[in-house]
């Protein structure tokens, strides 16, 4: 009997028990997403469902020459060739 499964890509793995803050984890056989605690003796299960789409948008950002040229003329060094 092999206890060994193929990866999970979609299994995120906790630092430490929600119950006991055990770190002494394992992945557990319940569902694709429950992990064991070797403290407590709980199995519980960690999922991602994903992240909102923000409000608004961050404006881009300047390019690093841009960002150079502009903190040079805002502290007064207007003569410095690129």
């Amino acid at each position: 009997m092999s206890l060994r499964r193929k990866p999970n890509a979609n299994r995120n793995f906790p630092q430490y028990c929600p119950y006991c803050a055990g770190t002494e984890l394992f992945p557990d056989v319940e569902n694709e997403f429950a992990w064991n605690c070797g403290e407590c003796r709980r199995v519980f299960s960690v999922m991602f469902y994903g992240q909102d789409d923000p409000d608004n948008a961050p404006a881009p950002s300047a390019s690093t020459a841009q960002a150079l040229r502009t903190s040079l003329e805002t502290h007064g060094h207007h003569h410095v060739a690129f």
